[in-house]
C-alpha cells in the first residue's frame, strides 16, 4: 500500500524500523502490517495511519508484541471491529486485532455455559447460540463489536449487560502473564470493566452462563431485538454506536433532542436524524470533526440541563 512519504519521520522511522523488523522476526503465526489505514479499522471510517497492525493468531505472538512494546516505549491497543472507537490522524503504536483462532465457540452443556473467543463478533455469537437453543445473550445481536469488546466495555442493550451472564474471563497482562478471573473477582459498572483500555489487558476468551430454551423462541426474541435496532438506529451510515453514556435517570438521546441538536453538523460529522445519540460520517469527516461535535454537544447539554454527558466512545490516544 502507499503512504505519505513524510510519515516515517513523523512516527520516528529510524527506531521504529528496527522495532518492526525485530517484532516481525519473533512472530510465530501472526502477520504484521506496517502503516495500516485507520479508516478501514473502525466503524466510523475515521482516522489516518498507525505504526503497525498485528493480526494475532496465537497467544505467544500477543505476548511477544505487548512485551516488546513495553520494553521499547511503543503504545499498543487491542481493537475488535473498531466500534465505539475514535481513531486519530496519526498513531505511533501497534494495534492488535484477534484473528481466526480467537473466533471459536466451545459449548459446555453440563453446566449450561459457553466459551467464546474474544475475536468473535457479537452478532455471530448471538446467532450461534440461537441455533442451539441457548438464551441470555440475544441482546448482542445488534451490537457492532466483538466478545472481547463487549467484556471490556460491559456492553449492553434492552436492559441486559454482558456482565449479567459472565462466568469467567481468560486474559493476558502487559508482560504476557496468563490469567483466569471468575465473575465474582471482577468489578463491573455501567459501560466499564477491569479490562478497559487503560488497564493494558488482553481479553482472550470469555465464558457465559446460559439458559436452555426452545431454539425458535430464542430466534424470535433475537429477531425482535434486531428489528428494533434497524428501525431506530442509522444502519447505512458510518457510525460508532452510542456516543454518550446515559446519565443516571436520564437518556442521552432525549437530552440531545430536547436541546434541538438532532441533525447538527460539524464538518463531515452529523448528529443522526434517526437517533440523537448517534453521530454519522457524512463522507470525508475527520477525527477533529467528531471531537468538535462531541464537545459542542457536551457544552450545550450542560448549559441547557446542567447535566454532564460522559462519552461511551473511546479515543485512541
Amino acid at each position: 500500500m502507499s503512504f505519505n512519504q513524510d510519515l516515517p519521520q513523523k512516527l520516528g522511522m529510524m527506531s521504529d524500523t528496527l522495532f518492526l523488523e525485530h517484532l516481525r522476526a519473533v512472530l510465530k503465526q501472526s502477520t504484521l502490517l506496517e502503516y495500516p489505514e485507520l479508516s478501514r479499522l473502525n466503524t466510523w471510517k475515521l482516522g489516518g495511519t498507525a505504526l503497525a497492525l498485528l493480526n494475532a493468531e496465537c497467544e505467544a505472538d500477543i505476548c511477544s508484541t505487548t512485551l516488546n512494546c513495553l520494553l521499547n516505549g511503543v503504545p499498543w491497543r487491542v481493537i475488535g471491529k473498531g466500534s465505539n472507537l475514535l481513531m486519530p490522524e496519526l498513531w505511533p503504536g501497534v494495534l492488535i486485532r484477534l484473528g481466526r483462532n480467537f473466533r471459536r465457540l466451545e459449548m459446555v452443556d453440563q453446566d449450561s455455559s459457553a466459551t467464546f473467543g474474544a475475536g468473535m463478533a457479537d452478532a455471530t455469537a448471538a446467532q450461534k447460540l440461537s441455533h442451539k437453543g441457548w438464551s441470555g445473550l440475544e441482546f448482542l445481536i445488534g451490537i457492532p463489536g466483538t466478545i472481547g469488546g463487549a467484556v471490556c466495555m460491559n456492553a449492553g442493550a434492552h436492559g441486559s449487560e454482558t456482565s449479567d451472564f459472565l462466568k469467567s474471563v481468560d486474559w493476558l497482562d502487559e508482560k504476557g502473564n496468563w490469567r483466569r478471573s471468575n465473575r465474582d473477582e471482577l468489578h463491573f459498572t455501567y459501560r466499564s470493566s477491569p479490562f478497559n483500555s487503560r488497564e493494558k489487558k488482553v481479553v482472550l476468551r470469555a465464558r457465559f452462563s446460559l439458559v436452555p430454551k426452545n431454539p425458535e423462541e430464542v430466534r424470535q426474541k433475537m429477531a425482535k431485538l434486531h428489528a428494533f435496532r434497524i428501525e431506530r438506529q442509522p444502519q447505512k451510515q458510518p457510525n460508532c454506536g452510542s456516543v454518550f453514556r446515559n446519565p443516571p435517570n436520564e437518556i442521552a438521546a432525549e437530552l440531545i433532542e430536547a436541546s434541538g441538536l438532532k441533525g447538527k453538523i460539524f464538518g463531515g460529522m452529523q448528529i443522526s436524524q434517526k437517533h440523537s445519540n448517534f453521530m454519522v460520517n457524512l463522507g470525508g469527516a475527520t477525527p477533529d470533526d467528531a471531537l468538535k461535535l462531541i464537545g459542542f454537544v457536551k457544552d450545550r447539554i450542560w448549559i441547557d440541563h446542567k447535566i454532564e454527558l460522559r462519552t461511551e466512545v473511546h479515543t485512541l490516544a
